[in-house]
């Protein structure tokens, strides 16, 4: 027949760079012509045109058997594919660009957090095989006690009794303060021994480590420098080794500078020898010596544990007096480092996951707004020659260009979330520091991103591909309304994810102002503090001690804008330091004695920090040294050890003597959160300062000066801090800062896992929104035919608008009752960050329910306001 040839003819003539607006106008002359032959043997119209197609058909179906240019594996053909869809994105730059900014912040997000958890969890520590380092506690069940270092005389028999470490190192995190002409600077750093350099396996890049030498009474008069302090104070000298610095008022001669990078304990830059004398080698009641380990080769972490249950074992049989009932810890470093974030991690990770499907969802709807709108243009492909492989490889490609770009941004997204996670992040979040962009993240962007390009581009692509020629090519320029199903139910799916998203930041949001108003016992507002630890000449002088305090109190009432002023040996939430304690008439040994939390304070302290007053007196300026020792307790303290009665008169000793040094109990002070506002306020001590500064006479404390101020407490920082130097300039002053900061120090690690998951469903929520909009303006413009008629026949704008915002809310609706019950078995994984509400909260999920329902209506309302003033003429105009 004669369009046989004609059909060869519009064949030869295709390449895919042609225009395809012009071949399908001249397909579709021929498509007439061959109807009109049909009709002329008789056939009716819908006979004729259908015989017309159907040619059409059998065409495409020879075509697509053969071995040609359109065959799935021909590279060149994939080339084609993807100049061709280049070319598509740029004739349609709006569509591109919501594509690709959508993908990028679903790719972003995703990418930022696989960097911080490759970063932090994955990486191994950066130390010779890592996987061998183990970190040893003391553990005292019956008491209920978090695991504690050990005394000197245990950790030196654990070096004697083990059989399963390679090599153990000590250690003791401590202060020092720094001094030269210049003003004092104030240093983190640690007392060690010989093992501990040798167990991490790190040598210093100028000089030598400690040496068993180093470490014996009158010989720890060396110091080690960290490669940052040697730097930033002594400007990378290369003759520092032999020099002398004065640390905590005593002589050190430098002997070596650790290599760039190396920090431990956590921020430490300067390291010095213990020195203990054979007193401190016996002691097994003092606990405060850090301790770590490394595996022999062919030891594992479970016969390790084995083999320090037996040296605990012996311990407790050669002294039951402090090692009874005690037992030894033994944890991966690793992972007692970065297990306890872990599960924080991986629900932020979910949480990302959940938005990338929520773009995804929403970039798949915008394909198939396009695939509908090039319905024509595939039908003539196909028609051409093109089988479903080639259409779906077209499509594919398409999809996969937009993911790649989508990937280029999300890198650029990631670069600034990252550094935006670093600035906010709280210091406590381990190893936060070394999160950063590199190549494995590069690789898993790539790899996401291909991905990504297959997720949403395949559901869109298949549908497509599967269409029926004939009826694409019939329908006109009327377009079509396939696809509907499958878009509603992206949108469904994306309203689930916003749904539980939402509920996981709501509960959270519950949670921490449940938090924030929790009582904590004392008054942050207008409470300024600094921090000072005084160096080795205050040692075993407590006179001194009590003098120093003296002299920082008078400099400070002096100075302009004070109300009160105080110093404790440390102030709620920053710190709250344990010590065993036993009251008269109750006896212990100190392995199974209890312990409470101790303050050292002046008598103005309870004022200051707004502490209550439950029963008897505060301490007082009659409360010195000579005088019978007194102490106040917290109401936990008198409910544990005198229940049922009052605690005043009753006297306690805070550490073992003999004989005891007993303390009266003067007066009951209402719990303070001294652990935390999450935690439960634990049994408390406030000792005299002015009777005995520290829990013992040889017991050096540091100190907290605190202030209530009649203004904005940080404009007398400077002045607070020239106060305190005015009485001994060679002390430190570090840590100034109101005590409101402190407070929320205390819950930054929570405000920022609610700030993060706060965000990412506010991201879902807006691509959400995105998705309704988008659904009902493609339908709103499928449906202007019917629109027009019903307007035509009498409908007014609020029944129009009511009919378009109904679909909206039927999908949302669908989308809330799904994604309520997903996050009723999802939001359980959150229990752990909660605080005072359970997951399963209903006011979250009521509020969480409405403000979709609210969104959804405004997403719903622009296209249902634009379809309510279609002018009927117009509309049916188009039919």
């Amino acid at each position: 027949m004669g369009w046989r040839r004609e059909w060869s003819k519009i064949r030869q003539r295709f390449r895919p760079s042609q225009n395809l607006q012009e071949l399908d106008e001249e397909i579709q002359s021929h498509l007439r012509m061959e109807e009109h032959e049909n009709l002329e043997t008789g056939l009716s119209p819908d006979e004729a045109r259908h015989r017309a197609i159907q040619q059409f058909g059998n065409v495409t179906l020879a075509k697509e058997r053969s071995k040609d240019m359109w065959q799935w594996t021909s590279v060149e053909a994939f080339l084609q594919d993807l100049r061709f869809g280049l070319r598509q994105l740029r004739k349609n730059p709006g569509f591109a660009a919501v594509a690709i900014l959508t993908l990028a912040l679903g790719i972003g997000a995703n990418s930022a957090m696989f960097s911080a958890i490759d970063n932090v969890l994955l990486k191994p520590l950066a130390f010779p095989q890592p996987d061998r380092l183990v970190n040893l506690w003391e553990v005292t069940t019956k008491r209920n006690l978090p695991p504690v270092p050990p005394p000197v005389g245990n950790y030196l028999d654990w070096h004697k009794m083990n059989h399963s470490l390679a090599s153990l190192g000590g250690f003791l995190p401590l202060a020092f303060s720094l001094t030269s002409t210049a003003e004092p600077e104030r240093y983190l750093g640690a007392l060690c021994d010989e093992g501990l350099f040798s167990t991490l396996r790190v040598a210093p890049v100028l000089g030598r480590a400690f040496t068993a030498d180093d470490t014996l009474p009158g010989k720890n008069t060396v110091a080690i420098l960290g490669y940052g302090l040697w730097k930033q104070r002594f400007a990378g000298d290369p003759n520092i080794l032999g020099q002398t610095i004065i640390l905590d008022g005593r002589a050190r001669t430098i002997v070596g500078v650790m290599p760039e990078g190396f920090s431990f304990p956590f921020q430490s830059v300067v390291w010095m020898p213990f020195g203990w004398n054979e007193q401190q080698r016996g002691n097994r009641d003092w606990h405060d010596i850090g301790a770590i380990g490394r595996l022999k080769d062919n030891v594992s972490l479970a016969e390790a544990r084995a083999d320090f249950a037996q040296v605990a074992a012996n311990l407790a049989r050669q002294y039951p007096v402090f090692n009874k009932g005690e037992s030894i810890k033994v944890n991966s470093m690793t992972e007692e480092l970065v297990g306890p974030i872990r599960p924080a991690f991986l629900i932020l990770i979910a949480a990302v996951g959940f938005v990338l499907l929520t773009a995804c969802a929403n970039v798949a709807n915008l394909l198939l707004a396009k695939a509908s709108e090039r319905g024509r243009e595939l039908a003539v492909r196909a028609s051409l020659g093109a089988g479903r492989a080639r259409i779906l490889r077209q499509l594919l490609a398409e999809s996969l260009l937009l993911s790649l770009a989508g990937g280029v941004a999300g890198l650029l997204l990631a670069m600034a979330v990252l550094r935006t996670i670093v600035i906010a992040a709280p210091s406590s979040i381990p190893r936060i520091e070394e999160i950063h962009l590199d190549w494995r993240t590069f690789l898993f962007t790539l790899a996401l991103s291909v991905l990504t390009g297959f997720l949403f581009g395949i559901a869109p692509a298949w549908s497509v591909s599967r269409a029926d020629v004939h009826s694409v090519l019939k329908e006109g320029s009327r377009g079509n309304t396939r696809h509907g199903s499958l878009r509603g139910a992206l949108v469904i799916a994306q309203v689930l994810a916003a749904v539980v998203l939402l509920c996981g930041a709501g509960l959270l949001v519950r949670s921490f102002y449940t938090l924030l108003h929790v009582d904590p016992g004392f008054n942050a507002e207008r409470v300024m503090t600094a921090r000072l630890v005084p160096d080795a000449k205050y040692n075993d002088h407590p006179d001194l001690q009590i003098q120093f305090a003296r002299n920082i109190l008078h400099n400070v009432a002096a100075l302009p804008g004070v109300e009160n002023s105080a110093i404790g040996s440390d102030i709620p939430i920053a710190g709250n330091p344990r010590f065993i304690v036993r009251a008269e008439g109750q006896e212990f040994t100190p392995s199974q004695a209890p312990v409470t939390g101790f303050f050292s304070v002046t008598p103005a302290y309870f004022n200051v920090m707004g502490m209550h007053l439950v029963e008897g007196r505060f301490l007082n300026d009659r409360d010195v040294a000579g005088t019978p020792f007194v102490a106040v307790v917290n109401q936990a303290f008198a409910r544990k050890f005198f229940p049922g009665q009052s605690a005043v008169g009753k006297r306690i000793e805070v550490t073992f003597r003999t004989p005891p040094r007993w303390r009266e109990i003067v007066g009951v002070v209402a719990d303070v959160h001294t652990d935390g506002l999450d935690a439960e306020p634990p049994v408390a001590v406030y000792g005299a300062f002015l009777q005995i500064p520290g829990a013992s006479l040889a017991f050096t404390p540091a100190m907290t000066v605190v202030v209530k101020t009649k203004q904005d407490p940080a404009a007398l920082g400077n002045a607070l801090k020239g106060a305190i130097y005015r009485a001994d300039r060679a002390q430190p002053v570090f840590a100034l800062q109101p005590m409101e900061e402190v407070v929320g120090k205390s819950v930054a690690a929570r405000r920022f896992s609610l700030l993060l998951i706060a965000g990412f469903a506010g991201l879902a929520l807006f691509l959400a929104a995105l998705g309704i909009y988008g659904v009902v303006s493609y339908s709103v413009a499928q449906r202007a035919p019917e629109i027009g008629i019903r307007m035509a026949l009498g409908a007014n704008a609020s029944q129009v608008v009511w009919m378009i915002e109904r679909q909206g809310l039927t999908l949302v609706l669908l989308g809330l009752a799904f994604g309520t019950l997903a996050a009723l078995g999802l939001t359980r994984f959150v229990k752990g960050m909660l605080f005072g509400i359970q997951p399963s909260d209903p006011i979250t999920f009521l509020a969480v329910a409405g403000l979709l329902l609210a969104v959804s209506l405004i997403a719903s309302y622009l296209p249902a306001w634009r379809a309510s003033r279609v002018d009927p003429i117009h509309a049916l105009r188009h039919e």
